[in-house]
């Protein structure tokens, strides 16, 4: 009994001491005074360089060019030339010797829409730009002065601003893997340099050729420190600045980022939001630059160090290079590799050969500038890329006589059906091996790549020896293929995190990587308890008082969105109308809040289905009578809001118009003797031959579940909609109380829709991004965001496919109709809103171009290319971050959508023209009969709908 009692004591004192303990850490925690959010730097234009053939604007234009877009004066220079889009400006210049050339533009970027400015270029009317891919010319962009705002005691992350300063920029070739600069071979003479602006506006001051210079070595640049006078006091200096107070960026997304895992981050705060860091995955692609400002006290050689993390890339390095004073200061500069550690690391430029580099700084300021590179990395990613292309080639030349699922007790002889296919295969095997030892040398370590190089290269070999095992093995091969093509495209992204920079005497002591134990230990007890107090999901309006207006607002998408959303708020919002935004993320549960009571006063990104099943029942406020909104409607296509209105009414704003594009592999086609198709009748006529050697066509087809079978419309579940509507004919009759499925050109239009897979056996379920990757589907049609997609995720086919609009029906003078359905997404206002004028305010606001275009750029910026938001507000898309020729495609296509109304009972439509498809197909029934069997259940759904709801007696 006694020893129970202790027990029981010496527990109770255990708990009594750790509670005192905790409560003692926690409470003796004073956050450090908040720090500015950048340097105050006045931003200077870049300063001329010296050397080379400088080819002024007034001296070197020609006649060709109009003297109307030659300015006087144009932002502080003289006799500058004003190109605006669309423009093309000619020089021309006099090279004393034959050599190659680098180019350099002087420009100061006008304002538009915050995009890089694109153009071509041509030599003596030879055009230079591969794959009729644009070059480019990067803004310089800043983060807003002054102290970081905060909400509910989280930072904000500070608004972007464009520096409008002079810029000089090398002209690089658009390859993302090598990023060399190009390289003009030009003879002794004339020779007149066109650039042809494609997007955004600049003022030109000069063009500059020069010859490239190979830069010195470390050992020779430390001869000329040692030479240089020095400073005995520099020793043990050491100055630091926090990387996150960047002073110029190339990029509107390389923003400052948050770390709270290390309690040696600086701000710190265990449980707040701190803006504390720069890069991750922000700044990843090569040609990304950021730079800051360092003062140094006196002349002398200093060290150059930074605290960074790169856990992203596993098993291998990121790279960048080092500018100091723009310029590049030794050849070892143009290389600098940050290795894979778990956590917070110290790297001294240099230290890896022993003693850090020494770099000779003169007494004031100096601007340190860190680009993103691939580095030795880039040659060799670019020869595994090749590589990958050359087995997906093998692979479709095998499925040519195997087809994809080829027959395990057939002897193909596939060696005899393609001859250079074992010479193909040992090169390959032989090549891919000596990658392997490469790439393991080169990180010093075995990693993903490696192993999966090594992997294809063995299974090769085993082709080699057993061409008979290919077709059993044909599925384990491309998925190792498929592997080793996903490693290139994560190390084609090079990650890193910095939180500080310093700069230091040779003497002085290196800081600490991380924290100690007894340090680390006190921050995760700090965090753990404010983790019961603190909601870190939290995006709730931050109100200082009781009084002020406010507004609830619903989004239905991702974390990613939501706080993109919640900093745009408190950004430029809730300061410019007073009116407090409540932003809550709830997903798939808006119809159970709003008839519980407990809605929103608006929803963003609200599927049409479920937004129209509230306007339907009442629950929605009708926007076309508020002031403002026939203005707004401008903005968008006509077609834009048609599924949103119902019975004479306007019930939501578009987000996103989503529809149809057709993309097709050039190479597979030319290969084949095939044009791409411009009607159904030409997509017909080279189906068989795609056949005969095992390849497809890829169709749009989903899969209905319940939330698409109500919400998302039927606009792009699969193909037939938009064959109707090529036809001529209308789902739904104008009085929208039945179909017209009953029309002779419907049943045409299902005829055709269902010979695609009764005749030609299309698949119905697959990976439209992997077939046409690999060439099994050398013709697809699916969304556009397909596009970001195979741009990010196939580097090893770009320059073979394109993206064009969709095959039509022919009409009769010779024009071809290419309507396609459409999906989207909308904003909607509830009824029940208290504050109706406030509400509408906030829509306003939300669906303005800038607002619209900033969302889309922010959201690009945080999720990558992949997660691209495409706004249906037309000046916002011209805002956004697509091409410009990809935005000419794509509103060719969008000027031909039509949309498709939602009804009472709309969604039975979309079941019934499913399971009548799936009749003739699985079932094999009549065409027509399946039609109209399930055409007449459909209207009979409309009908009882439209009683049931009161919108006929």
């Amino acid at each position: 009994m006694r020893k129970k009692w202790i027990w029981l004591w010496t527990t109770f004192g255990f708990l009594i001491t750790m509670v005192l303990l905790f409560t003692t850490v926690v409470l003796t925690f004073r956050e450090q005074a908040a720090v500015e959010a950048v340097m105050e730097y006045t931003v200077e234009d870049v300063v001329t360089a010296e050397d080379g053939i400088v080819i002024k604007t007034l001296e070197g234009l020609t006649e060709n060019n109009s003297s109307a877009d030659l300015l006087p004066e144009g932002q502080g220079r003289k006799q500058v030339f004003e190109w605006r889009e669309g423009q093309a400006a000619e020089w021309e210049v006099r090279v004393p010797e034959d050599a190659q050339y680098e180019l350099s533009i002087g420009y100061f970027p006008l304002e538009g829409n915050g995009q890089d400015i694109e153009f071509m270029i041509s030599v003596d009317g030879k055009e230079l730009s591969d794959n009729n891919v644009p070059f480019s010319l990067n803004r310089a962009w800043q983060d807003e002065a002054g102290p970081l705002k905060r909400s509910n005691g989280n930072d904000l992350r500070p608004k972007q601003l464009e520096a409008e300063i002079w810029l000089e920029t090398k002209v690089s070739r658009q390859d993302d893997l090598l990023g060399t600069t190009l390289l003009l071979d030009l003879k002794k003479g004339k020779h007149v340099v066109r650039l042809q602006n494609v997007r955004e506006a600049a003022l030109i001051d000069y063009l500059r050729l020069t010859k490239p210079k190979e830069l010195v070595a470390y050992d020779k640049y430390r001869e000329g420190i040692d030479a240089a006078p020095q400073s005995s006091t520099t020793d043990s200096f050491i100055t630091s600045i926090q990387a996150e107070r960047a002073y110029l960026k190339s990029d509107a997304g390389l923003f400052p980022t948050v770390d709270r895992s290390s309690p040696l981050t600086a701000p710190y705060h265990p449980t707040k939001i701190r803006v504390n860091t720069i890069g991750a995955y922000n700044w990843d692609i090569a040609g990304q630059w950021i730079s800051w400002k360092l003062d140094v006290p006196r002349d002398g050689a200093y060290k150059i160090g930074v605290r960074y993390r790169q856990n992203k890339l596993k098993g291998s390095f990121t790279s960048r290079k080092v500018y100091v004073d723009g310029k590049i200061p030794f050849q070892e500069m143009s290389d600098v590799r940050f290795d894979n550690q778990s956590g917070w690391s110290v790297k001294e430029l240099g230290e890896e050969t022993g003693e850090p580099y020494l770099f000779y700084l003169t007494k004031g300021t100096h601007e340190l500038k860190m680009e993103v590179t691939l580095g030795q990395m880039a040659p060799f990613l670019k020869s595994v890329q090749d590589h990958v292309f050359q087995l997906n080639d093998v692979y479709r030349k095998i499925i040519m006589i195997t087809g994809v699922r080829p027959d395990p007790y057939r002897d193909y002889e596939i060696q005899k059906s393609i001859p250079d296919l074992i010479p193909a295969l040992e090169t390959l095997a032989k090549e891919m091996k000596e990658r392997s030892e490469q790439l393991e040398l080169l990180t010093g370590r075995q990693n993903q790549g490696s192993r999966s190089l090594l992997q294809v290269s063995r299974q090769l070999e085993g082709f080699i020896d057993r061409p008979d095992t290919i077709p059993k093995k044909l599925e384990s091969y491309i998925n190792n293929v498929t592997a080793l093509a996903d490693w290139i495209i994560n190390t084609r992204y090079q990650p890193l995190e910095l939180d500080y920079i310093y700069v230091a005497g040779e003497q002085a002591e290196r800081p600490k990587e991380d924290a100690p134990l007894v340090q680390k230990s006190i921050h995760e007890i700090r965090a753990f308890t404010g983790s019961f107090f603190e909601n870190y999901d939290s995006l709730g309006a931050d109100v200082t008082d009781g009084e002020g207006k406010s507004i609830n607002v619903w989004l239905g998408l991702g974390r990613d969105q939501a706080y993109v959303v919640k900093r745009m708020v408190d950004e430029s919002f809730t300061p410019n109308s007073g009116i407090n935004v409540d932003v809550n993320l709830v997903r798939n549960a808006l119809v159970v809040g709003v008839m519980a009571g407990k809605g929103p006063d608006i929803n963003l990104f609200t599927r049409r289905g479920e937004a129209m099943d509230l306007a339907i029942r009442g629950a929605l406020s009708p926007l076309d009578g508020l002031s403002g909104f026939d203005t707004m409607k401008k903005q968008y296509m006509p077609s834009a809001f048609e599924p949103y209105e119902y019975e004479g009414h306007t019930y939501a704003v578009p987000d996103e118009q989503e529809f149809f594009m057709m993309y097709y592999r050039e190479d597979v086609l030319k290969d084949l003797g095939l044009e791409p198709p411009e009607t159904w009748e030409d997509l017909m006529k080279i189906a068989p031959d795609l056949q005969n050697k095992n390849l497809q066509v890829g169709l749009p087809y989903e899969n209905l579940d319940a939330n698409q079978l109500k919400d998302r419309g039927i606009g792009t579940l699969n193909l037939f909609p938009t064959l109707l509507m090529q036809n001529g004919v209308s789902l739904y009759n104008d009085k929208h109380d039945a179909t017209r499925l009953n029309d002779p050109k419907a049943y045409q239009a299902f005829e055709q829709w269902t010979d695609f897979y009764k005749l030609y056996d299309y698949p119905l379920y697959k990976s439209d991004y992997f077939r046409f990757r690999t060439g099994e589907m050398p013709v697809v049609i699916a969304s556009y965001k397909l596009f970001n997609v195979l741009s990010v995720a196939a580097p090893e086919i770009s320059g073979n496919w394109k993206m064009v609009s969709i095959p039509g029906v022919k009409q009769a003078d010779g024009s071809i109709k290419r309507i396609s359905a459409a999906t989207g997404t909308s904003a909607i206002m509830l009824k029940d809103a208290k504050d109706q004028e406030s509400a509408w305010e906030f829509m306003q606001w939300w669906n303005s171009p800038e607002i619209q275009s900033q969302f889309a750029r922010e959201l690009e910026n945080e999720t990558g290319k992949i997660g691209r938001k495409t706004p249906a507000n037309l000046e916002a898309f011209k805002r956004s971050k697509w091409g410009a020729a990809e935005q000419s495609i794509l509103l060719d296509q969008w000027r031909e959508v039509q949309e498709i109304p939602e009804l009472p009972g709309s969604y039975y439509t979309t079941r019934s023209i499913d399971n009548a498809f799936r009749g003739v197909i699985f079932q094999w029934k009549n065409p027509r009969e399946s039609l109209n069997l399930w055409n007449k259940q459909i209207n009979e759904e409309i009908k009882r709908k439209r009683f049931e709801f009161g919108v006929e007696p």
